[in-house]
């Protein structure tokens, strides 16, 4: 077998992964998640009527906190919304799993672990070699 038949097959079986069904699912919830994606669309404004604001030669304070308040809290709606906060951990989730399959892969070309391999950083090190 070829090795891009091989590639395709390995791909086909990690987005059969149940990590990679669930990131599918979070990230249609996360882009179906209308309040959220009215305060995405709302901080991406103030950002850029707060930047306007800073360039401007005579700049307005009043205005400049009160978006920056606007931003702040907006910023709060986002990073504490579900959809939001569960497409961030399973999208952990499924970077990890890249990892070790990345991983594997490099083992299996070189024979030896990235994990455990020598990095000549003893601050690094995961056996006792010296």
């Amino acid at each position: 077998m070829e090795i891009f038949e091989l590639a395709k097959k390995l791909g086909e079986a990690i987005a059969k992964d149940h990590r990679l069904v669930e990131f599918e699912e979070a990230k249609k919830n996360y882009e179906n998640d209308v309040e959220l994606q009215n305060a995405l669309k709302e901080y991406e404004v103030q950002q850029q009527a707060l930047q306007s604001e800073m360039l401007k030669e005579d700049k307005d304070g009043f205005t400049i906190d009160a978006i920056n308040e606007r931003i702040n809290e907006l910023y709060q709606m986002i990073v504490t919304n579900v959809s939001f906060l569960h497409l961030n951990q399973i999208q952990v989730e499924v970077n990890e799993l890249m990892n070790e399959v990345n991983n594997t892969i490099t083992c299996a070309i070189t024979g030896e672990d990235p994990k455990t391999a020598c990095t000549h950083n003893c601050a690094t090190c995961h056996s006792q070699c010296h």
